[in-house]
């Protein structure tokens, strides 16, 4: 990178390798990407109501997240498999590379993976691989995936709860209720926000 621009070096290097290297990611949140597309989606999504003065903003963003999350519930109901479609895509990918993997068992519950001139260590009793991929994500990586097939355990066994159908409707089970138009708000005088003086 630095011999495109020192400068966007220089820029990065002065935030901590912790929140954007993935060698420090935290893996107890199964995230495998650190990047702000959440903030500028959102941004863009409520674009028209921030326009709005802000009790009418509010109320838009109300109605485009109560109609996003039952949207997505009812997207939710219709997986035909018990884990999320990304989570069963890219397992399936890992279970694809797995095929060119071999496996040595130490017959402890650790595994030298072998992937070409590569080779990675699976430890099943801690759910870790030095590929990290597994620790990252919660998906079975492809040494993981050969290492759960030597012992014959079905691989996607080990897919962590939170990618599955169960976890995806418990986030979608409390509902945003309707509420009435605004002349039936009850406004407390005492709580009345003043402008701001210049």
């Amino acid at each position: 990178m630095g011999s495109v621009s020192k400068k966007v070096v220089e820029g990065l290097l002065w935030y901590p390798p912790q929140h954007w290297y993935r060698a420090f990611f935290d893996t107890v949140c199964k995230n495998y990407s650190c990047d702000n597309n959440f903030t500028e989606s959102f941004n863009k999504w409520i674009l028209e109501a921030r326009a709005k003065p802000i009790i009418k903003m509010l109320e838009d963003i109300r109605i485009k997240v109560m109609k996003r999350l039952k949207k997505l519930e009812e997207e939710g109901k219709k997986w035909t498999e018990e884990y999320s479609p990304y989570s069963v895509d890219l397992y399936h990918d890992f279970r694809m590379i797995a095929q060119g993997c071999q496996v040595v068992a130490n017959g402890d519950l650790g595994y030298e993976a072998i992937e070409g001139i590569d080779r990675q260590v699976v430890n099943l009793a801690r759910k870790k691989c030095t590929c990290r991929t597994w620790d990252l994500t919660g998906i079975p990586c492809p040494h993981t995936i050969k290492a759960l097939e030597h012992d014959k355990i079905e691989p996607l066994n080990e897919m962590y709860w939170w990618y599955s159908k169960e976890a995806y409707l418990l986030v979608y089970q409390p509902k945003i209720q309707p509420v009435r138009g605004e002349k039936f708000w009850k406004v407390d005088l005492s709580q009345a926000m003043q402008p701001t003086h210049s």
